[in-house]
């Protein structure tokens, strides 16, 4: 039985061998998340319509996707003659996990109790990757009930310095 995510998976290694270099990486990158932006379920489901003929989908894909690079091109027919459509979410979402990962990069999720300016969120990032010594992607999210301080988790390991978390560890040895 195959796992979840592991035809994306195979489809978005197989773009990046084909790629080569890295700007084509880059390239086949901002099609893939613009694709995957576009080709939401009401499209899917157009062009996985049995009404309508194989050409007529063909060349309706081929048409609005005629900008695109070759390869992407390429695949997205391939993906519609397979009635595997569906799966241009997952590609793209693979294979930017996969160029980040090649090039270094860890996914880091910071959780913070108020908005960030811009500055803050930079400096924050250049703390995290001067500290883990590794190059850090972050996304940034808002809970209110942290109170203060950030969550902050990278991979599997989480730091929590939020005041909440604080609170529980002093409520913790109190109770011991």
């Amino acid at each position: 039985m195959a796992l979840s995510g592991s035809a994306g998976r195979r489809y978005a290694e197989a773009l990046i061998d084909l790629a080569g270099d890295r700007a084509t990486v880059e390239s086949y990158r901002a099609s893939l998340e613009r694709l995957a932006r576009a080709i939401g379920p009401s499209t899917i489901a157009i062009l996985r319509d049995p009404r309508v003929s194989l050409e007529h989908r063909r060349d309706a894909l081929t048409g609005a996707t005629k900008d695109e690079p070759h390869a992407i091109r390429s695949l997205l027919v391939l993906l519609l003659e397979r009635q595997r459509i569906q799966l241009v979410p997952d590609i793209a979402r693979f294979y930017a996990e996969i160029v980040d990962r090649r090039a270094g990069i860890e996914k880091a999720k910071i959780t913070t109790p108020i908005d960030l300016s811009q500055s803050e969120r930079d400096e924050l990032v250049r703390r995290l990757e001067g500290s883990s010594g590794r190059k850090i992607k972050a996304t940034f999210v808002v809970d209110p009930a942290l109170l203060g301080g950030a969550k902050v988790q990278i991979g599997d390991h989480v730091i929590d310095t939020s005041l909440a978390a604080q609170l529980q560890e002093m409520a913790r040895e109190l109770a011991g």
